[in-house]
C-alpha cells in the first residue's frame, strides 16, 4: 500500500493520495477500504467507491493502515519514554553531549534534547524487566536515578564457587536497584556518560559506559502549557507517538509531539492513526470530589445561596467571555476551591477565564490552576469601570485568558478563586468557559 502525503499551507493537514484504510467510528462502525483523501486535526475525508465523505475527528476512534509487525523473539532492543508519554522502542542509542540519538526499530533515525526523555530502559526485550520498569518509574518520579541490574549468585556445594541463582523457570535471576545521582553529559562518541551523586562537588563525577547502563531516569516534565496531543500515531512495530502537529514530506510525515521531539515516519511505517474514544469531559458535568467554601465577611453558605454555577453566569444566562458564548463552563464566586479525581486518566486541561461579559461585577482576584501538589497557572480576573474626561462612564473590555495545561499523569485537579481581599470579593466572580479535561 503506497501511498504520499502533503503538507498544506502549515496546518498540519495529512494527506494521502489513494490510501486504503479501515475507519471505525465513535458508534464502533468500521467503513472499510475506504480511500483516505486527508486527515486534518479537525476533519477525516475519505471516499467509498466514488462518494466523497467528511467526519469530524471528534467521531472519528481510529484509522488503521496496515496490521502492525511482530517483533522477533530473538530481537534485543530498548525502550525510550518522552515526556509527552511517547514509548519508542528502538535497536540501539547513545547520548551525545545533551542530545540523545537513537535508531528506531521500524527505521527512522532520531535526534533529541535529553531534556524531554523520562527514561531509557536497555533491555525492554524482557517481560520481567519491561514489568519492573513500570513500576520504577512511577516510583521514582521526581528523581534522577541510574539504573543498575546485577545477577544473584549462590555458592554451589560441590566447587564452593559463586554461580548464578535460577528461579522455578530455570533463568538466571537478577537484582536491580537505583543509584540516586545526577545524570549528566554523554562524551563525543556516545560511549560514556557522566554521573554524578547527589551530594559532593565536581571532583565526584565518574563516568559510566552506556551500554552497560540497566537504565537512566531522569527527573524531567513536560512544560504544563505544551501543545496538546492532537493524535497518536502508532508504526508498524509497535512504537507510540504522542503527535500534536503533522507535516508531510515526499512520502511520508514528519510528526512533532507535545515534547518538541521531531521524528520522520515514511508512509510504509505507519500502522494506525488513533484518536481515543471518551476524549474529554466537561467539568460542569463532573461531581469534584470536594468542594470548600469560604464565605465573605459575614455571609453564610446556605441552600438559597450559589457559589459554584454550571453552565452559566451569575443571572443564569450562558457564560460569555470576549463576545463568545459558551453553552458549557463555570461560574464562581471568591474562595471557591474545587477538587477533581482524574486518577491520572487525562492529558490536557482546557478553558476560557475571565469575568463574564454580562455581570457588573468589579474587583480583582485570581483563579489559580493546580496539578497534584504543582500550581500550573495563575490567571488575574479584574475588572474596574474608568470614566473619561467627561465624566461619562467607560466599560473597557473585561478581561479574559485561554488556556491549555499539560496534565498528564495529574491524579488531583484543583480549580482555585480567591478575591484579591475583601472588599474586591464582594462583587466578583470568575467564568471558565468550555473548561474541560482531554484524555488524548
Amino acid at each position: 500500500m503506497r501511498f504520499f502525503f502533503h503538507a498544506l499551507f502549515g496546518l498540519g493537514l495529512l494527506a494521502a493520495a489513494a490510501a486504503a484504510a479501515d475507519i471505525t467510528t465513535d458508534e464502533e462502525k468500521v467503513v472499510k477500504d475506504c480511500e483516505i483523501v486527508s486527515v486534518t486535526a479537525k476533519e477525516v475525508v475519505y471516499k467509498v467507491g466514488e462518494k466523497k465523505v467528511t467526519t469530524e475527528v471528534d467521531k472519528i476512534v481510529k484509522i488503521d493502515f496496515r496490521d502492525a509487525d511482530k517483533i522477533p523473539s530473538d530481537k534485543t532492543y530498548s525502550q525510550v519514554e518522552l515526556t509527552d508519554g511517547t514509548v519508542l522502542l528502538v535497536s540501539k542509542w547513545s547520548i551525545k553531549g545533551d542530545d540523545l540519538e537513537m535508531t528506531l526499530l521500524s527505521g527512522p533515525a532520531v535526534k533529541m534534547s535529553v531534556k524531554v526523555v523520562n527514561g531509557i530502559l536497555n533491555t525492554a526485550h524482557d517481560d520481567r524487566d519491561r514489568n519492573d520498569w513500570r513500576n520504577r518509574i512511577i516510583n521514582t518520579r521526581g528523581k534522577e536515578a541510574l539504573v543498575i541490574k546485577r545477577v544473584v549468585t549462590r555458592q554451589d556445594k560441590d566447587t564452593k564457587k559463586e554461580v548464578p541463582a535460577l528461579d522455578e523457570n530455570g533463568k538466571v535471576q537478577y537484582t536491580t536497584f537505583n543509584f540516586r545521582v545526577t545524570i549528566g553529559k554523554g562524551d563525543e562518541k556516545g560511549e560514556m556518560l557522566e554521573v554524578s551523586p547527589l551530594e559532593g562537588d565536581s571532583s565526584d563525577k565518574v563516568l559510566k559506559k552506556q551500554s552497560d547502563v540497566h537504565g537512566l531516569i531522569w527527573n524531567h516534565t513536560l512544560d504544563t502549557e505544551a501543545p496538546a496531543v492532537i493524535c497518536k500515531l502508532l508504526d508498524t512495530i509497535g512504537n507510540v507517538v504522542m503527535v500534536s502537529k503533522i507535516e508531510g514530506k515526499d512520502d511520508g510525515v514528519t510528526v512533532t509531539t507535545p515534547s518538541g521531539a521531531k521524528m520522520e515516519f515514511t508512509s510504509s511505517q505507519i500502522a494506525q492513526i488513533d484518536y481515543t474514544k471518551g476524549r474529554l469531559e466537561y467539568l460542569s458535568a463532573l461531581t469534584p470530589r470536594e468542594t470548600k467554601i469560604t464565605p465573605n465577611l459575614s455571609d453564610e453558605p446556605t441552600k438559597d445561596k450559589f457559589y459554584v454555577y454550571r453552565d452559566s453566569n451569575l443571572y443564569n444566562t450562558p457564560i460569555k467571555l470576549g463576545g463568545t458564548a459558551y453553552r458549557s463552563g463555570l461560574t464562581l464566586l471568591p474562595n471557591v476551591e474545587l477538587v477533581y479525581k482524574l486518577n491520572s486518566g487525562y492529558r490536557q486541561f482546557e478553558a476560557v477565564i475571565g469575568l463574564d461579559d454580562e455581570t457588573n461585577a468589579q474587583g480583582e482576584g485570581s483563579v489559580e490552576i493546580w496539578g497534584d501538589n504543582r500550581k500550573l497557572k495563575t490567571i488575574k480576573v479584574a475588572y474596574r469601570a474608568e470614566k473619561n474626561d467627561k465624566g461619562e462612564l467607560i466599560k473597557p473590555l473585561k478581561p479574559h485568558e485561554k488556556v491549555s495545561l499539560n496534565i498528564k499523569d495529574v491524579d488531583t485537579l484543583k480549580i482555585i478563586f480567591k478575591a484579591k481581599d475583601t472588599l474586591n470579593g464582594i462583587s466578583l466572580s470568575a467564568s471558565l468557559g468550555d473548561a474541560k479535561v482531554n484524555r488524548k
